[in-house]
C-alpha cells in the first residue's frame, strides 16, 4: 500500500469517527431533552391534580357548615395548616388544611416527584402580597422537584370565597 493510500485510508477512518461522534452527540441531546420534557410534563400534571383535589374542598374549617359574612370570622394567618386530628390529605376538609404539605409520587420512568404546598391569604388589590390578616381570598403554591428537572416547578392558584 503506497503512502498517498494510507493517507486516504486514516483520512476516511477519521471522517468516519467524526461523523459518528456527531451521531452519538445529537442522540443524547435528543434523549435529553425527552426525559426533560418527560418531566416537565408528570410533574405539571402532578401539580394540576394537588391543585384540583384542593380546589375541591371548603374555603375555610369556618365555612364548612354555615357562610362567613366577615373575613374575621376565618381561620387566623398564623393558623393556617392540618386542625388536630388531620394527617393525612383524605382528612383535610378545606383549603387551608394544605399549607405546608407535603408529598412524594413514585412514577416508573421518572423516579420521585416531591410536592409543596403553601396557602396563605392575600389581598384583593394585591394579590402578589401575602396578608397577615383575614380576607376572602386565599392563593395557594404548589412545588414541585425532581431529578430531571434543573429547576422547581412551581404552580399558582387564587381562590376567592
Amino acid at each position: 500500500m503506497s503512502s498517498g493510500q494510507q493517507l486516504l485510508t486514516i483520512l476516511a477512518i477519521s471522517l468516519l469517527a467524526i461523523l459518528m461522534l456527531n451521531v452519538y452527540n445529537s442522540t443524547g441531546t435528543r434523549n435529553s431533552s425527552m426525559i426533560y420534557n418527560e418531566a416537565i410534563i408528570s410533574g405539571t400534571g402532578i401539580a394540576q391534580s394537588m391543585l384540583n383535589e384542593i380546589g375541591m374542598k371548603a374555603f375555610d374549617q369556618k365555612t364548612l357548615t354555615k357562610s362567613a359574612a366577615l373575613p374575621d370570622s376565618l381561620t387566623p394567618a398564623l393558623s393556617l395548616g392540618p386542625e388536630s386530628g388531620e394527617t393525612t390529605s383524605v382528612q383535610f376538609n378545606d383549603i387551608d388544611d394544605y399549607n405546608n404539605y407535603t408529598k412524594a409520587d413514585t412514577l416508573p420512568r421518572m423516579g420521585i416527584f416531591n410536592t409543596k404546598v403553601q396557602v396563605f391569604y392575600i389581598t384583593k388589590l394585591s394579590p402578589d402580597v401575602k396578608s397577615s390578616v383575614r380576607t376572602f381570598t386565599k392563593q395557594i403554591n404548589v412545588f414541585v422537584t425532581n431529578f430531571s428537572l434543573p429547576d422547581t416547578l412551581k404552580f399558582y392558584r387564587i381562590i376567592a370565597y
